[in-house]
Formats: structure tokens, C-alpha cells, sequence
């Protein structure tokens, strides 16, 4: 994902093109926050994507996971999203999440606070977010993990023209009143968290990655 000064279009409702969600369509997502970045704004997050996701008539269920946490062992779709204070993806400034592609179905979403911090033109000395900054940040923390988590259930689907899976989220997007999915990517979306049944899942248990300080 990179930043791009281009106005997008929002919706509000589900997307007239996309599918119609299954009853009780979740998606589990286990957050970590190892270096509590943002971890007194989580309720902020937390609405945020809920309300991104509900659009589309899907329902988030949430773990916050910590040192030993274990996910992936109830077969269900689910991701984990992980806030790095820094990028060491060793890439451009521009990138504020990533989901690496793997023939295993990890499913992990990385998200860069530093690269969101620098989107939003916050000050970059502060190795915190002032009381100030936060509230923004935690909405485009929020909007670019729910980017990443959307490429992390789909990693096939390319980017959309517009809306929060577009390629570039500008600084006007991250901080707008809604940030939509379009309804090509909410349908294959829709149709990959059908397809991963829990019989299908049972078997790819995965284990945390225990976080050590810089």
C-alpha cells in the first residue's frame, strides 16, 4: 500500500455489486501491539474496523494477543494484524502494511505505525503520538490493517481503483468519514471466508512469534 493524493469515492452501505454475505459471516482477528503503541486507543481501533467490515455484512470477533498467545486453532478465518513501531522491511517510506504471500496460509498483516505516522505528517521526532495525534492515528491504523487483512483472507485479488483497497491511501482517505470497499474485492472477499471452512483449517495451527524489544 502506498500513500497517493488521490480523492476517493465512499459508500456507506453494502456495495450494490457484491455479494450477498452468508448469515453470520466473522472474521477473527488477533491484534498485537507489542510495544503498546497504540494500546490506549484500542476501542478507537476497534470501531473503526468493525464499522469498515459491517458495511459488507461481516462480522469481526477480536482477540488481543500477547506474549504466548495461540491462534489458528479453531479453523475459523482469522489474522493476525501486528503494529510495528518502525518498518524493517528495509522498503520505501510509502508502505504502511504488508501481507507477505506464502504457499502456506499464514495470514499476518504488518502494519507500519511509522510509515501511517508519516503519511499523516505527524511529527516524526516524537517517538510517541501526542494526545493530539493519537485519535487520528488510531483511524488510519485501523483503515490500512483492515486493507491488509482483506489481502490476507484474498492475496490474489489485486487492487481496487478506488476505496480502502486501492493501492494508495492518501492522507485525505485515512482520516475521511468512511472508508469503503468497493464491490468487486467486498465479493471475493465474501467468497474466501466462505470457502475456509473449518474442516479445511483444522490442521494449520500456528504459533505467535514471541516479540523482543529493539
Amino acid at each position: 500500500m502506498r500513500m497517493h493524493p488521490t480523492a476517493l469515492a465512499v459508500l456507506l452501505a453494502v456495495p450494490s455489486g457484491a455479494a450477498s454475505p452468508p448469515a453470520a459471516t466473522t472474521v477473527e482477528l488477533v491484534w498485537f501491539d507489542p510495544r503498546d503503541t497504540l494500546s490506549d486507543r484500542f476501542g478507537d481501533l476497534r470501531e473503526e474496523v468493525d464499522s469498515i467490515f459491517r458495511g459488507i455484512g461481516v462480522e469481526v470477533k477480536w482477540t488481543r494477543g500477547g506474549p504466548g498467545t495461540v491462534y489458528g486453532l479453531g479453523g475459523r478465518p482469522e489474522v493476525a494484524v501486528i503494529l510495528l513501531a518502525e518498518d524493517r522491511s528495509k522498503g520505501p517510506e510509502s508502505i504502511m502494511g504488508l501481507v507477505l504471500k506464502s504457499p502456506k496460509p499464514t495470514r499476518v498483516a504488518w502494519v507500519f505505525v511509522s510509515n501511517v505516522r508519516a503519511a499523516l505528517g505527524h511529527d516524526s521526532l516524537r517517538t510517541r503520538p501526542s494526545l493530539v495525534e493519537a485519535p487520528d492515528l488510531a483511524r488510519a491504523v485501523a483503515r490500512v490493517a483492515a486493507h491488509e487483512v482483506v489481502h490476507a483472507i484474498a492475496p490474489d485479488e489485486p487492487h481496487a481503483r478506488d476505496g480502502l483497497m486501492s493501492q494508495a491511501l492518501s492522507r485525505h482517505f485515512l482520516l475521511g468519514a468512511r472508508a469503503p470497499i468497493d464491490p468487486r474485492c467486498a465479493s471475493v472477499f465474501l467468497g474466501r471466508l466462505a470457502e475456509l471452512s473449518p474442516t479445511r483449517d483444522a490442521s494449520l495451527a500456528l504459533r505467535t512469534v514471541p516479540f523482543r524489544g529493539p
